[in-house]
């Protein structure tokens, strides 16, 4: 998935996965596979996971806070 950025730093995928099962249980998945696609990603490469991590946490947690404002 591109973000549209004419220079992309990074090469790979993002997936966002949502999920309800047959007893109203939300599940909620983020993938992100990326590897540095120039120099300047390849040197900051340990700072992009370790943002990518937070990006994860900060999204479940929109979820979490969404489904418990819907109840």
């Amino acid at each position: 998935m591109r973000d549209g950025c004419v220079c992309a730093l990074q090469a790979g995928e993002e997936r966002f996965s949502v999920e309800v099962d047959k007893e109203d249980r939300v599940w909620y998945e983020v993938v992100s596979l990326s590897k540095p696609a120039h120099i300047l990603a390849t040197l900051c490469y340990p700072y992009v996971q370790l943002r990518q991590k937070h990006f994860a946490r900060q999204s479940g947690q929109a979820i979490r806070k969404h489904l418990s404002a819907a109840k």
